[in-house]
């Protein structure tokens, strides 16, 4: 006689946090920072682990911002105490996106023309 497991319900992507965001993008984009300095001698080695922490650092600063919005759209009078905690949200979400936006920006023109596209 052989024991039935329970069914058990598929575990479903919650989405994230904005203190998840805020990390997640903040260690990419510390990473960035340090790992430049060697991205500038060594360019065609570590263009592909650049660019990807600019990637991930670029979308936790936009999906910062846009959790920030939403939650200012859905109750714009929430008390003084949260004017504080939004206005870094949203300057750590600027802080996250402007400057690996701009990088990025800079960068991928470039390796499209070396790969010939």
């Amino acid at each position: 006689m052989s024991r039935r497991t329970p069914d058990r319900p598929t575990p479903r992507l919650r989405p994230w946090t904005i203190h998840q965001l805020a990390g997640a993008g903040s260690i990419a984009g510390l990473a960035a920072l340090l790992l430049w300095p060697a991205f500038v001698a060594w360019p065609d080695q570590l263009r592909l682990p650049f660019v990807l922490l600019l990637a991930v650092a670029g979308f936790c600063g936009v999906a910062m911002l846009l959790i920030t919005l939403r939650d200012i759209a859905r109750r714009p009078v929430r008390g003084s105490r949260l004017r504080p905690i939004r206005a870094f949200d949203v300057l750590l979400g600027l802080a996250l996106t402007v400057p690996a936006l701009i990088e990025l920006r800079a960068i991928v023109p470039d390796s499209l023309a070396q790969l010939g596209l």
